[in-house]
């Protein structure tokens, strides 16, 4: 049996987060320092987007791309470009909506 656009789109999320969640640990921790779990708190709207592991968080993709978004002044910006900008807002987008139930054309999961 074929998975449905909508399990694509979870798979691809799953990656997104084991890819990017190194990402995001190592930039913050080279602007923040000790508080970088401090600062990312600070980007997350509501406790569903971490989970508490001591002195690791362990972030969705939701979380993570928050992150990217509101620390981007701060942290991302050095070292990414407007068009990696674009892909984060793009990305929460899909997320969102995946989240939120919508449908998936073959091309919007392509």
């Amino acid at each position: 049996m074929s998975i449905s656009n909508r399990e694509r789109i979870g798979k691809a999320l799953d990656l997104l987060r084991d890819g990017l969640a190194p990402f995001v640990k190592r930039e913050m921790e080279a602007v923040f320092e000790a508080s970088w779990t401090q600062e990312a708190l600070k980007a997350l709207r509501k406790d569903s987007d971490w989970v508490d592991q001591g002195d690791d968080l362990a972030l969705d993709s939701h979380g993570l791309l928050l992150i990217m978004w509101n620390q981007w002044n701060e942290v991302f910006r050095q070292i990414l470009g407007h068009a990696e900008r674009s892909l984060v807002s793009e990305l929460r987008e899909v997320r969102n909506r995946w989240a939120h139930q919508k449908p998936f054309s073959s091309d919007d999961t392509y």
